[in-house]
């Protein structure tokens, strides 16, 4: 037996025609970057299919930029460690800080790892690249099991919030807080009771602190006249934002 790996697993650079192997590398980065900014997209996460996709391929393009230009004697060290960098403000602008709550560290770690995985493939590691991105995507789809087993499963209850129509403002003020803790659309339902008051329907964990932050924020509009609490079927909806 030998300690070897294969040659498919290792380096293609190292076995690959150079015009094959940037595409085949290029092709690998959109295509693991889709894959992860699909399931984000499905959940409503701000960065979603195409910014994952642009992530790893930018990584990637850096990485075998790198190679090209300074070919044996480039240290693929340095470019990881820029790239590292660089990507730090993309994940610090995902995480949004509200009053009481902070939300969007799952989306900010989803893009770091995803330009790792850039990196990675780009470097020519296509198997390991692919590996990652399926550890990745199972990670993010089992994120709802996980944290159920260990912070125990959502409570999920509803609100009844009647507020001041204000000509239209109120309602797209309330929308705006909404979407800030990135509430599904199937959890909200806004009517309007009369010319003067407008009521919103909404569901939401009222277990864990993260789920429920965005009530406190609604709570203190000045143009919110009550919120009632009513009793809820538990439904089957995108998961609250994390």
């Amino acid at each position: 037996m030998t300690d070897e790996m294969p040659t498919w697993m290792g380096n293609v650079h190292q076995w690959a025609p150079h015009q094959v192997c940037w595409v085949i590398l290029t092709l690998l980065a959109i295509i693991c970057g889709a894959v992860i900014g699909m399931e984000r997209g499905k959940r409503q996460k701000a960065a979603g299919l195409r910014t994952m996709m642009l992530i790893c391929l930018g990584a990637s393009i850096f990485t075998q930029a790198s190679l090209l230009i300074a070919g044996a004697h480039a240290d693929p060290g340095r470019v990881a460690a820029q790239v590292v960098t660089g990507v730090g403000f993309l994940g610090a602008g995902a995480i949004i800080h509200g009053r009481g709550a902070i939300t969007g560290f799952t989306t900010a770690a989803a893009i770091w790892v995803v330009a790792a995985i850039g990196v990675i493939l780009g470097g020519g590691y296509a198997v390991a690249g692919i590996l990652f991105t399926v550890l990745v995507w199972g990670t993010l789809a089992a994120e709802r099991a996980i944290e159920s087993l260990l912070c125990g499963r959502c409570r999920w209850t509803g609100a009844r919030i009647e507020f001041d129509v204000a000509n239209g403002r109120s309602r797209w003020s309330i929308q705006e807080i909404l979407d800030d803790h990135q509430v599904p659309d199937e959890l909200i339902t806004f009517e309007n009771q009369n010319t003067e008051t407008g009521v919103l329907s909404v569901r939401f964990c009222a277990r864990h602190r993260q789920h429920r932050a965005f009530m406190a924020r609604l709570a203190n509009l000045t143009c919110v006249r009550q919120i009632v609490e009513v009793a809820t079927a538990t439904p089957r909806p995108q998961e609250p934002a994390r």
